[in-house]
């Protein structure tokens, strides 16, 4: 990608689309983590086929976390490169879930490497790619899940 001259809000958008990402995720609101992406953007994981567009981006992760009783997804400080209205971006995140029924513990270590748009509404993933490093079955997280009724601000 050809740089040009980079402002640090642009580079600030692109990291606060990742974190929001994120956050909806953690909350377990999928339309809302969805909203992240253009209307034509484009989700690859290991463990699906391609999705395309917010329909389908939407599908394929509410079928990824239907039988999760917790995901938690920690969004590290990335590299940005911007040039012009085109972004690419690489985020390491960590993710922690917890499956219903059998409350068996998952940690995914990895990152997201993706290509972001500004489009009238803002900054949004044009494509997302997320590249595993490891994942276990670790012996804790057995702790009793809070309501989230405890998040207070609406963001």
């Amino acid at each position: 990608m050809e740089e040009t001259h980079v402002s640090a809000e642009d580079v600030f958008a692109v990291q606060q689309l990742a974190v929001a990402y994120a956050d909806a995720v953690s909350r377990g609101d999928v339309h809302q983590a969805v909203q992240a992406y253009a209307p034509d953007g484009r989700l690859e994981t290991p463990t699906t086929e391609p999705a395309v567009g917010r329909d389908a981006v939407e599908a394929t992760i509410s079928a990824s976390v239907a039988r999760l009783e917790l995901v938690f997804q920690t969004v590290h400080l990335g590299l940005v490169q911007v040039a012009g209205d085109r972004a690419q971006a690489r985020f390491p995140i960590t993710e922690w879930a917890r499956r219903l029924g059998d409350e068996q513990p998952f940690l995914f270590l990895g990152w997201y490497e993706d290509e972001a748009v500004r489009l009238a509404e803002g900054w949004r993933f044009s494509r997302r790619r997320l590249v595993p490093r490891t994942f276990a079955k670790p012996e804790f997280l057995s702790g009793s899940l809070l309501p989230l009724s405890g998040l207070e601000l609406s963001l």
